[in-house]
């Protein structure tokens, strides 16, 4: 090796100093890029499980309002089975009965259908201070739902087709948030008219 050898080498070696920093930084730049994306991506669907949770608790709500329907229109309590007596506070003073006190106006969420405006389609008629729907069980004696924002709401509609009292039945169900709702309709036949 010669002297002049030994320069050279010298000289490379400098011009070649902080390259592997650069590298590092580069390589570091792009963890950092896929760190905060999957932190993202993490948040991202943990808010979906989150609304998926909230929309599924206030469809379970609606169902629970339904079946309270369903035990009012049959005039039993909220077990299902045991007969509303007018001397139990919770049921109804004038029980359902082939579409008695059904009219327009929804009193007590008895509504006689008006097809050019369903009384269900009116967000007004579904809050707490409305007398077009009933909160879940007000005429049953069922105990409240955790959990909800509010409790859920239901309306009757009165038909008579072909000889039965057909009632159909809309219920709101509200999520642990109060924007989250899930509305649900059934029909529940009743006795011959």
């Amino acid at each position: 090796m010669k002297l002049g050898d030994t320069d050279q080498i010298y000289r490379n070696r400098k011009s070649h100093q902080g390259v592997s920093l650069v590298i590092v930084l580069i390589f570091l730049a792009i963890l950092s890029g896929l760190a905060i994306t999957a932190i993202q991506s993490s948040t991202y669907s943990s808010r979906i499980a989150g609304n998926e949770s909230d929309r599924t608790l206030a469809f379970q709500a609606a169902e629970a309002a339904l079946r309270d329907a369903e035990y009012d229109i049959n005039n039993v309590i909220a077990d299902g089975t045991t007969p509303c007596s007018t001397a139990t506070p919770v049921c109804r003073a004038d029980p359902i009965y082939r579409g008695n006190g059904f009219d327009t106006t929804c009193p007590l969420g008895r509504c006689i259908p008006n097809s050019l405006s369903p009384v269900w389609e009116i967000s007004s008629n579904w809050d707490a201070s409305s007398t077009k729907s009933v909160s879940y069980g007000t005429y049953t004696g069922a105990t409240a739902l955790p959990v909800v924002s509010r409790q859920p709401r239901y309306m009757l509609e009165y038909f008579s087709i072909n000889g039965y009292a057909v009632y159909r039945v809309t219920a709101v169900g509200f999520g642990a948030n109060d924007t989250t709702r899930a509305y649900l309709q059934t029909s529940v036949k009743a006795k011959p008219v």
